[in-house]
């Protein structure tokens, strides 16, 4: 551990209960600053003290609740519903979910932690690749990881996995996907997409999955990259003469600011460009916003490109 990391632990007057600073929370459950602070004056939770200088600290139970929030809202829960739940409570019910999806692949779990906890990356790449190369990109992304990836953040969630070994596995998931498609032939056929993320939203392996699936359609599809400012969008978008901006927004990143977002942009771009956004931060979420579409799996995207398409084809 660093000398910074070091001073940012505080711990209580007796010395036994270590605290957290902000950063370290968000870094070790996934939630953002910014939603920890909106819980806190929305649900009363968390409810960090403060050291000497000031700053909130987190006590390691709140931690721990605040992991299984996180799974949770993964899977589709809205954070009003669950969030004053007992730490029992909210176990049963990530474990109800859990238990059904380990008894559908339980061969696919053991094999992926064993990766994982080999610690050779060389290991859980060779795993990874296997998968690839016998299943295919197009199974690979719907069927492999559509399980894998909640797999490795449910074991995250239960302390079988580090926050370490969840982040290296994200990285070789992206590299994987990456490479794949730099191996795919050229793709020019419309709708053409602009795939990016929002500012502060760093997750990027929504938008590479998608980009994948969309270019095995033959889809024009290009990733701009991660935190993208709106201007920066619009400018790109136009420029480059877009049919339609996809975003991914994940976990950790704020529902409403999500939104917030979501309708700056709709206003500043062109109607002409249709905004397609997904992931699990607006999953929970009951709000929407008019010229913007939002999806909740990869096979919806593909569903609209093909009504997208239809009328296309009609034309002389």
């Amino acid at each position: 551990m660093n000398t910074e990391m070091s001073a940012a632990i505080a711990t209580t007057e007796a010395g036994s209960n270590p605290m957290l600073p902000i950063q370290a929370v968000e870094r070790e459950t996934g939630v953002s600053k910014e939603l920890l602070r909106m819980w806190e004056r929305r649900y009363h939770f968390p409810q960090p003290l403060r050291d000497h200088q000031g700053d909130r600290i987190y006590p390691q139970e709140q931690v721990s609740k605040l992991r299984l929030l996180r799974r949770l809202i993964d899977n589709g829960f809205r954070p009003g519903k669950i969030i004053s739940m007992e730490v029992d409570e909210l176990e049963n019910l990530l474990r109800s979910k859990y238990t059904k999806r380990v008894e559908s692949e339980p061969e696919l779990e053991t094999e992926l932690i064993a990766a994982l906890k080999s610690h050779d990356i060389h290991v859980l790449r060779e795993y990874l690749s296997h998968q690839l190369v016998k299943m295919g990109l197009q199974s690979f992304i719907l069927e492999f990881l559509q399980y894998a990836n909640t797999m490795v953040g449910d074991a995250w969630m239960r302390g079988l996995i580090e926050v370490h070994e969840e982040h290296l596995y994200t990285e070789q998931v992206q590299s994987l996907i990456r490479g794949a498609i730099s191996g795919l032939r050229a793709a020019t056929s419309a709708p053409h997409i602009m795939l990016t993320t929002a500012p502060e939203e760093a997750h990027t392996l929504g938008i590479l999955m998608t980009e994948a699936m969309l270019r095995l359609d033959s889809v024009d599809a290009v990733c701009f990259g991660a935190q993208t400012p709106v201007r920066d969008i619009v400018q790109a978008a136009q420029k480059h003469r877009m049919d339609i901006v996809a975003l991914s927004f994940s976990a950790s990143y704020p529902s409403s600011k999500a939104i917030e977002f979501l309708e700056d942009l709709r206003f500043r771009l062109p109607l002409s460009v249709a905004i397609w956004a997904g992931g699990s931060a607006l999953r929970s979420t009951r709000r929407s916003v008019e010229g913007v579409e939002l999806f909740h799996d990869l096979a919806s995207i593909r569903k609209a490109i093909q009504a997208w398409r239809r009328p296309q084809d009609k034309k002389p």
